[in-house]
Order: structure tokens, then sequence, then C-alpha cells
């Protein structure tokens, strides 16, 4: 365990390689079948103290408002922390939310793969004496990408609901 920096970043207008993940129902899951449908991707994991239970409430806030609009878009929350974010571990975490998401994990390596791509980071940091014996920090940008599957926008972690909803709906049509 240790430190995982990414080695580039997409650009707007550019597409992730398609990647292959198991969701949190334990199904394989690729990018590529949410053609057509709007998609914010984050990154994450289900023991996260704040910046994720946060984002995760913004995100349940950014589907009300969006109201209908909301049916062509697909939350994809990856895990940073695959060892303990099971499919399982997932898919309560996610339904504490009113959200379309899914709650992605894979190998290490898999994981490694899909953040290199967007230019996410994290590190594992020791919590010696903890239950849970580490804790990941990790990037809290939002990814925004269109129907064919490029990158049109980043959000930082400070962006409101507004914000967020709004380029949506600039990318999304709606």
């Amino acid at each position: 365990m240790g430190l995982f920096l990414a080695a580039g970043l997409l650009a707007c207008g550019e597409a992730p390689h398609d990647f292959t993940l198991t969701d949190h129902n334990g199904q394989r899951f690729e990018l590529a079948s949410l053609r057509d449908t709007t998609v914010l991707v984050f990154f994450g994991y289900s023991t996260c103290p704040d910046v994720c239970p946060t984002t995760l409430s913004k995100l349940s806030a950014v589907s009300r408002r969006l109201g209908d609009a909301r049916t062509g878009l697909k939350t994809l929350y990856i895990t940073v922390d695959p060892e303990r974010d099971t499919p399982e571990v997932l898919k309560a975490d996610l339904a504490l939310f009113t959200l379309d998401a899914l709650g992605l994990t894979g190998t290490r390596e898999e994981v490694d793969a899909v953040a290199a791509q967007f230019g996410a980071e994290y590190r594992i940091v020791p919590t010696p004496g903890s239950a849970g014996q580490y804790s990941v920090s990790h990037t809290t940008d939002l990814y925004l990408l269109d129907g064919q599957g490029r990158l049109q926008r980043t959000f930082p972690y400070e962006a409101t609901v507004e914000e967020i909803v709004e380029g949506i709906r600039g990318v999304a049509g709606g």
C-alpha cells in the first residue's frame, strides 16, 4: 500500500479508453455500455469520513434538481479502496443515497488503470490504532462525460449543486 500518482489527465473532448470493472451487484461493467448516456465519474471509498458522503449527498440533490432529466444521467462511484470495497459494501453504501449510481470495484491494477486515465490520484494513509488501519487521501473532482463518452467538464469538490446541474444540462441538452 502506498501512493498512486496518475500518469495523465484527459483533456476536454477526449474519451477514456473503455474499461471493465465489477459493479455493486457483482456484475461486470463496461464503460461502453453507457454510450448515449451522460455520465458523472468520481473516485472515493465507502469508509471515507467526509468527502465521499458529502459528494454522494450533493449528487442526490443534483438528481432531485434535474427532475425528469435525470433519466439520462448515470453516476459511477469508483472505489480507490478495492481491498475493502467489495460489491456488497458498495451496494450498502449507495443504498444510503437517492441516486442512480453504480459502485465499481476491481483489482488494484484495474482500479489504478481507470484512475490513471482520469488523472485521479490517491494515497494510502496508515492510521495505526484505528479500526480501519488506514484511510485514503484521494482526488475529489467529478468528471462529466457526454453520450459519446468524451470528457466535457471537471467539477471541483467545491462546485455547488446548481453549478453541477447547469453543467449537466449544458452537456445533456436538458
